[in-house]
């Protein structure tokens, strides 16, 4: 089981390694859910971090549907993370008409080299969650789906990812359920058949906010759970 939780600042790059998680998604600008960060703390994050850092790939947080400007910069900012050594990165990317942009996707993917891809929750925004899983699956370079199982948070959507999750049982793409998880209610999100990741954000900090540290005992509770 992969714990994975997300960084904003170097401080929570090291408690998340000292805290016993498996994986970090780092981000910036997380009332925007998620931007991609400075070159810097990706740089910085890669040189320090024991466990892998997968780096956000978001220019702006009005939509998933970008431009050819936007698409240039996505691919300067995937370019830094393989410069920096960091493991892998986290992309999502729509048309207009609420589907996957595999154009767009077919791109980015063809920048990321070796680099671990996990698609993120712009899947909750697609019109027909299983099409688009349909998609994703032709594309081996995706490794990881991260997915609410729809609007709202994951621990209302269970059946959707039981769903999901049973669709992939014989492929390599893992469904990482992400989404208002936290030390209360990530027990019902694991009745799903199969639990080989889940992501968290601020239901593993003080106060269940960002502005709050990483909570060292929200991470060992949550992998006594997961046991």
């Amino acid at each position: 089981m992969i714990i994975e939780g997300i960084a904003v600042t170097m401080q929570d790059v090291q408690d998340l390694n000292d805290f016993g998680a498996d994986r970090i998604e780092l981000c910036t600008d997380m009332e925007q859910d998620g931007l991609t960060p400075s070159t810097d703390l990706i740089q910085e994050a890669a040189a320090h971090s024991n466990i892998p850092v997968n780096v956000m790939i978001r220019p702006h947080g009005e939509s998933f549907c970008y431009s050819r400007e936007d698409m240039e910069k996505m691919r300067s900012s995937i370019r830094t993370v393989r410069e920096c050594g960091a493991a892998g990165i986290v992309l999502g990317c729509l048309t207009d008409s609420g589907t996957i942009d595999e154009e767009a996707l077919a791109i980015l993917l063809d920048e990321s080299g070796d680099l671990d891809v996990t698609f993120h929750k712009a899947f909750d925004a697609v019109d027909d969650q299983l099409a688009a899983l349909e998609i994703l699956m032709r594309y081996p370079k995706i490794k990881t789906l991260l997915t609410s199982g729809g609007q709202g948070a994951s621990v209302n959507n269970t059946a959707t990812l039981k769903e999901l999750i049973e669709i992939v049982e014989r492929h390599p793409l893992t469904i990482m359920p992400g989404g208002g998880l936290n030390t209360e209610n990530v027990s019902r999100v694991m009745e799903a058949p199969t639990r080989d990741a889940l992501h968290f954000g601020t239901g593993i900090r003080e106060g269940w906010s960002y502005e709050g540290r990483i909570s060292k005992q929200a991470v060992l509770t949550i992998k006594n759970q997961v046991k």
